[in-house]
């Protein structure tokens, strides 16, 4: 019956694990905190591309040691999240996340594609932004038993496949308006020089207004704060390799002056570029 279907499909995801080998980004102090746990990524199977855009596994373990608090710049994706026998979802996250880490502990994660559930779930996605949801409000899962089948899981590849077969009748086939607004972000995160709405739409060949609109419905966060967001990103990644000094990145990153550098880093970390480099 509907239990050995079940069984059958996640043997069947599970002879397929593709590790996501594209560069983390938006993780604070990055080098000092990758030692302190393990983050596995893998892309979901092709059926579930345009509702997932990844699987994240997080294990770490603490014990005799002093509980760490990692914080992240995330991705304006809605990520449903397992932990300690709890399965919520989280919304965008518009400023910078902190979670504390103690003990011996492990977090499982759906990142799901850019826009997706606005998309199939008709919802506003600005309703949702820095908000902490009922998986029931959003998708109609029995989470006891996912949380009853991953419990039971042994390796990344059947947690992975658990997953796949869990979301596989929610999948959703591709649409114009969703690649539009990927390819948009991705202009935003690979284009330096994007430093305006302006820049966004010459490079895109579409309207402020037009991507103003996409953004509006399909993300809840308008794009001006997503390039601020991003200029970070690359910020961040900068002052990791330790290749600039702060008052390089004013040039580099295309800021008008140190002290708009130094607002952005108030406004979305909550703490200066020069502080944020002499912490641990």
């Amino acid at each position: 019956g509907i239990v050995k279907t079940r069984h059958s499909e996640v043997l069947l995801w599970s002879r397929v694990l593709q590790s996501n080998h594209n560069p983390i980004t938006g993780v604070l102090h990055q080098r000092q905190s990758a030692e302190l746990y393990q983050l596995r990524r893998y892309l979901p199977d092709a059926a579930l591309a345009e509702l997932i855009e990844q699987f994240w596994l997080v294990d770490w373990d603490l014990r005799g040691k002093a509980a760490h608090i990692q914080q992240n710049l995330p991705d304006p994706n809605f990520h449903l999240v397992i932990n300690t026998g709890t399965v919520t979802l989280l919304g965008p996250v518009s400023k910078s996340y902190s979670y504390e880490m103690q003990g011996r502990g492990q977090i499982i994660g759906v990142k799901f594609a850019l826009g997706a559930l606005a998309e199939r779930l008709n919802f506003r996605p600005a309703d949702f932004i820095d908000k902490q949801l009922e998986v029931e409000q959003v998708f109609n899962l029995d989470t006891s038993r996912l949380l009853s089948e991953l419990s039971a899981a042994n390796s990344d590849q059947q947690r992975v496949a658990i997953l796949q077969s869990c979301f596989k009748p929610f999948a959703i086939a591709p649409s114009e308006q969703g690649a539009r607004l990927r390819q948009l972000v991705s202009l935003i995160k690979q284009q330096s020089d994007i430093t305006k709405v302006e820049s966004l739409s010459e490079h895109s060949n579409l309207s402020v207004q037009a991507i103003q609109r996409c953004f509006r419905q399909y993300l809840g966060i308008n794009p001006k704060w997503l390039i601020r967001k991003y200029r970070l990103h690359q910020a961040l990644l900068l002052l990791e390799q330790q290749s600039v000094e702060i008052a390089d990145l004013v040039e580099v990153l295309g800021y008008t002056d140190q002290s708009h550098l130094i607002r952005d880093f108030k406004e979305f970390l909550d703490v200066t570029p020069a502080a944020y480099t002499r912490l641990p």
